[in-house]
């Protein structure tokens, strides 16, 4: 059924996540380059719980 969903253009919620997740750690690593700390602490952060939030589905999934 995923792949039906994949071919239709719908992405699950974990790769959509996964995607999230690149680009607060790219945010960091720009904000962190221009010296910008603070900044790059509240995505690193962010970044930090979307990749619990990951780890936890992805358990899950194995689990079912």
């Amino acid at each position: 059924m995923n792949w039906l969903l994949q071919l239709l253009g719908f992405n699950p919620s974990i790769n959509r996540k996964k995607r999230n997740l690149a680009a607060l750690r790219e945010k960091a690593f720009q904000a962190q380059r221009n010296g910008n700390l603070s900044l790059c602490g509240k995505y690193t952060l962010q970044a930090e719980h979307l990749e619990t939030e990951i780890f936890e589905l992805e358990a899950a999934k194995k689990l079912m």
